[in-house]
């Protein structure tokens, strides 16, 4: 019977211990993610930016104003790296990027984004105009009064 309670105290002792290392544990990284999270730079977008088509291809996709970018690393050739955060609800149709030696357990192809340059949004509306339907269906999407169309059609240059 001696014995018996002698274990029992041991093992309450080196269960009690277990969860003090935990518990320091758990400290260690908790401090260690709060304090990673707080030295990231945020910024959020003023205005949208263009985005281009991955892999070289000749169209265009625009950032919208207010996207909350993150930085993430500066290049000696002069450019900056971002990394946004996007919710999706469904599936996406992907294909799985196999893991290589090359990648050192990480692929990253980011896209180039840039600042609107008015010359390109022409170019950009002259490839792909919009029909009047398209006009109407962007118009009532939005909460645009008829008001506020005439006030926008009546700033237009001739």
């Amino acid at each position: 019977m001696t014995k018996r309670i002698f274990t029992n105290k041991q093992s309450f002792f080196w269960l009690v211990v277990l969860v003090f290392v935990n518990a320091a544990i758990l400290a260690v990284v908790a401090s260690y993610n709060v304090s990673m999270s707080h030295d990231r730079k945020m910024l959020r977008t003023q205005e949208p930016l263009l985005i281009e088509g991955a892999d070289g291809d000749e169209y265009f996709y625009a950032l919208p104003a207010g996207v909350t970018l993150y930085y993430d690393k500066r290049f000696s050739e002069g450019h900056d790296r971002y990394i946004v955060y996007l919710n999706h609800k469904g599936a996406i149709a992907h294909e799985d990027v196999p893991m290589r030696p090359e990648y050192r357990g990480n692929f990253i192809s980011p896209l180039w984004v840039s600042n609107i340059d008015p010359e390109i949004l022409k170019k950009n509306f002259k490839r792909a105009p919009l029909s009047r339907e398209d006009v109407a269906a962007a118009i009532k999407s939005n909460e645009i009064t008829r008001d506020d169309l005439v006030d926008i059609i009546r700033s237009l240059p001739d």
